[in-house]
């Protein structure tokens, strides 16, 4: 007997456009509502049946949040957590459109996909090209210890002159943006070779950082958070 497919996962929080063209609007309330919208835009998303379920899915494969709409100070901002059946293509025309509604500097994380088929953790973070979101490649499969006898992730900050991903979002923000866009650019940046403690892979080594960057700034995370337990 055949396993069920693996579903997609979506995670965003970025501000929306300001202002928001209309018909992009109400297809935004209609999907965060769980339905395909009235009028749709003239988008390849739209044309699929599983569209009107991109902010509102969820499977056993993905621990996610639901979907929603918040107004901060600075504007409404758009949250995704839902879990994407594997339809060719629905990922991919789900991030190009909504990518399209979000308020975005050059090289900020919007969030990360997790493609379908794919373990739970194989976690992409997604960067904003200046026109389009762009997944980043994946991280390393730690779970069957694929850094053991290399670098130190300790190691490796002090030499690329990394700061810990737990300082403030203030100091962490302009550096990962630069990291994230030399990464988009498959661009070297500079590291002491003296200062490591082991073999190391730049690039990996780099999207581990932003990853864990992102975790801590923006709780960007694929991890499952136990449930604390009161007892009376």
């Amino acid at each position: 007997m055949s396993l069920p497919e693996r579903h997609a996962r979506l995670e965003l929080d970025a501000p929306l456009r300001r202002p928001l063209p209309r018909p992009d609007a109400e297809a935004l309330v209609a999907l965060v509502m769980g339905r395909l919208p009235a009028r749709p835009p003239a988008h390849p998303l739209f044309s699929m049946p599983e569209a009107g379920t991109i902010l509102t899915g969820e499977s056993l494969d993905h621990l996610t949040q639901g979907s929603r709409i918040l107004q901060d100070e600075d504007g409404p901002r758009l949250c995704v957590s839902a879990s994407l059946p594997p339809w060719p293509g629905l990922l991919e025309a789900s991030v190009d459109w909504l990518g399209g509604q979000l308020r975005l500097a050059l090289g900020e994380v919007a969030g990360f996909t997790v493609p379908a088929h794919s373990h739970r953790h194989d976690m992409r973070l997604l960067i904003w090209t200046g026109t389009r979101l762009c997944p980043l490649g994946p991280l390393p499969d730690q779970r069957a210890g694929a850094l053991a006898g290399g670098c130190s992730m300790a190691a490796f900050q002090r030499a690329a002159g990394l700061p810990a991903p737990d300082e403030p979002e203030s100091v962490l923000r302009p550096i990962m943006r630069r990291v994230a866009l030399a990464q988009l650019r498959r661009q070297a940046l500079p590291v002491s070779q003296a200062l490591l403690d082991g073999p190391f892979e730049g690039q990996v080594l780099f999207r581990l950082w932003l990853a864990a960057a992102a975790e801590a700034s923006q709780g960007f995370t694929t991890a499952t958070v136990p449930l604390a337990l009161h007892v009376a």
